[in-house]
């Protein structure tokens, strides 16, 4: 069972050598320079919520949210990596909401009977209310590595769990007057497989898979690998999304082809809208370009340009 964690430090050491010092400079730029979504903000007569980002030409962005009562300046409470992804069709099983009560995280599943997988929201101010167990939404789901590798092992030797067990009744079934002493290893090919692990902590997974298609981008002097990866081919409902992947947590340069192995952080949302870049991915996805974007109302009250984000 994975445990949460009310923290994203080890999400900005992907791109920041000291996090603790530098964060700061970040909510600055990101509240000075950012920008938002109509679907992005929440607004009642008690209180507000709205999430900033920059830059606005990559699908990885730096992210704000700030909040406030009604009337009085917004005030930023949490800030994160803001992942563009892409739509994939999953039923909610749980949420688990932090301190903030901003964001958290969703445990949903893209087929039934599956595992739950759990990923790191940062708009459920947004959707909480709408992520009630056994519905069913389009999620953006994206992954940021915090370590990539070309993979090691084309083979794995299995000793226990339920897989092994099954192999053992088979193999005794098959050879009568055999004991479990003869059952010969378990031994799994494991080029081409496509394998999700969850970590200790909740919304983070180990992972093998081969590498679909690459792309590169950067946010300030800093590349980015935006690789898009696939999982459960053989189901009804694939997991598909952009893992993003910066430079200086790469082993290699990673390119269409590889098989990889990584340690990522899954992030995810109820669908708005999808980027360009993520369109030429998925070209089932969206339609056309974005609606267009509005001038926010109201700046001062955050002390910032919140132009529209396109």
């Amino acid at each position: 069972m994975s445990n949460h964690f009310e923290g994203l430090g080890k999400t900005w050491l992907t791109l920041l050598n000291d996090p603790e010092k530098e964060v700061p400079a970040v909510v600055m730029q990101v509240m000075k320079e950012g920008k938002t979504r109509d679907c992005w903000q929440r607004k009642d007569s008690k209180e507000e919520t709205m999430v900033l980002a920059w830059p606005v030409e990559t699908g990885f962005r730096a992210g704000v949210t700030v909040h406030g009562n009604a009337g009085e300046q917004l005030r930023p409470v949490s800030t994160y990596p803001l992942l563009e992804g892409a739509p994939n069709d999953m039923t909610v099983n749980e949420t688990y909401l932090w301190q903030n009560e901003t964001e958290g995280e969703v445990s949903a599943t893209c087929n039934e009977g599956a595992n739950p997988l759990w990923f790191y929201s940062p708009f459920l101010f947004r959707d909480r209310e709408n992520l009630t167990p056994g519905v069913r939404h389009t999620f953006l789901i994206a992954g940021l590595a915090y370590g990539l590798r070309r993979a090691l092992l084309d083979e794995m030797t299995i000793t226990e769990g339920v897989e092994y067990e099954r192999y053992v009744a088979e193999w005794l079934a098959q050879n009568p007057g055999k004991t479990r002493l003869d059952v010969p290893q378990l031994t799994v090919d494991l080029r081409g497989a496509r394998i999700v692990v969850p970590g200790d902590v909740a919304s983070e997974y180990q992972i093998r898979v081969p590498v679909t298609s690459v792309e590169e981008m950067h946010i300030q002097n800093e590349k980015i690998y935006m690789l898009i990866v696939e999982f459960g081919l053989n189901t009804p409902n694939p997991l598909r999304f952009p893992l993003y992947a910066p430079e200086r947590v790469c082993k290699i340069v990673p390119q269409a082809g590889d098989e990889i192995d990584a340690i990522i952080w899954l992030q995810g949302r109820i669908m708005d809208e999808i980027r360009s870049c993520l369109r030429r991915a998925f070209p089932a996805s969206g339609s056309g370009a974005p609606p267009p974007e509005r001038r926010r109302k109201e700046p001062r009250r955050v002390h910032a340009r919140n132009r529209r984000l396109h």
